[in-house]
């Protein structure tokens, strides 16, 4: 049968991309655990997360009860909104940060709190006006600096988030967040080679983080370097195996080297731990199209539609699958599909155009 024509690279390009920013929210939580140990909060240091949960719950009722001694103690709301936060209570969190700005408007902390609890709810404006006036009270709060960085980031304002990014370090120079999160920006602007510097100076402060080995993976795989970037998605998977973007990644640059069976089981490792990721399913569907499996590339493909119908990669991608089996018909109306979700997804308008 004969293959859809397409630029595979631009789509894999668009998977790699969609990759990285799962990141962000992982880097807040990173900075609310570096916050509360500015404000001197328990932190279990356990890798259980019933243990860490139970942790702050007691916190949080150690907290009610400095609150019920005085009512006007500002850290004590601070610290309850803080764990709050770690707990993944982001509404509650940001009540209870405006109750400590309310009574010391100037609590700096404060205002990084809200800003994280405000950004892990995609209230990305909010959250940036939450750390400017952390920055205002205090112009060396790197935490802020991060902060913002990130939404800009999530905003798509990629020079805006460099600019944050770059006072971050300026400030503090080991902080790998804020070179981690360079790294991202840097990225999606193409500028690769920048970003893989970003990436190595953050895995030189901490070289047991997975998710800036990640990075460097993804950078490497933007750079063509595929069996570089399979080094680092193996440090990575090394430092966490359960990293399933890293599992993701080297499945797509294995795909990139026409290792298809190969990707198709870093693929699977990815899907066992996190069986919601769309753009995997899609990849792994992708994959299975290059070996001309289209029964099962359609059932990856529909598996990806099925949590996120939203994932216009996915419709494309059946709809190559659906044009190999010469079922032009049913291609065309996934094509249009992705075209609908994304009007200008270029790889779906041509392959359109071809039928």
């Amino acid at each position: 049968m004969k293959k859809a024509i397409y630029d595979k690279a631009s789509r894999r390009h668009t998977i790699i991309t969609a990759l990285g920013t799962t990141l962000s929210a992982l880097l807040i939580l990173v900075s609310i655990a570096g916050t509360a140990q500015i404000a001197n909060i328990p932190n279990s240091g356990s890798n259980n997360i019933s243990d860490l949960n139970k942790s702050l719950e007691n916190d949080i009722k150690t907290q009610d009860k400095a609150i019920e001694i005085n009512p006007q103690n500002s850290t004590a709301w601070n610290n309850k909104g803080l764990d709050l936060g770690r707990s993944g209570r982001y509404d509650e969190a940001i009540k209870t940060f405006n109750k400590a700005i309310g009574i010391n408007p100037q609590n700096s902390i404060a205002w990084d709190g809200k800003g994280l609890a405000l950004y892990e709810l995609n209230k990305y404006d909010e959250a940036i006006k939450a750390f400017d006036k952390a920055i205002e009270i205090n112009s060396q709060n790197s935490i802020a600096w991060d902060g913002k960085g990130l939404a800009l980031y999530k905003l798509d304002k990629y020079d805006e988030a460099i600019k944050a990014f770059d006072k971050a370090i300026e400030i503090n120079s080991q902080n790998s967040i804020a070179w981690e999160g360079k790294g991202l920006a840097l990225d999606n602007l193409n500028k690769h080679e920048e970003a893989m510097k970003a990436y190595e100076k953050a895995i030189e402060i901490n070289p047991m983080d997975s998710k800036a080995w990640s990075n460097k993976g993804r950078a490497l795989n933007n750079l063509n370097k595929y069996e570089e970037a399979i080094k680092a998605y193996e440090k990575a998977i090394e430092i966490n195996p359960f990293d399933s973007i890293a599992w993701e990644g080297k499945g797509l640059a294995l795909d990139s080297l026409n290792k298809h069976e190969e990707a198709i089981k870093a693929y699977e490792k990815a899907i066992e731990i996190n069986p919601m990721d769309s753009i995997t399913w899609a990849a792994k569907g992708d994959a299975l199209n290059d070996l001309n499996k289209y029964d099962e590339a359609i059932k990856a493909f529909d598996k990806a539609i099925e949590v996120n119908s939203q994932n216009s990669i996915a419709w494309e991608g059946k709809g190559l699958v659906l044009d190999n089996l010469n079922k032009h018909e049913e291609a065309i109306k996934a094509y249009e599909k992705a075209i609908e979700i994304n009007p200008r997804y270029s790889i779906a308008l041509e392959a359109k155009k071809k039928l």
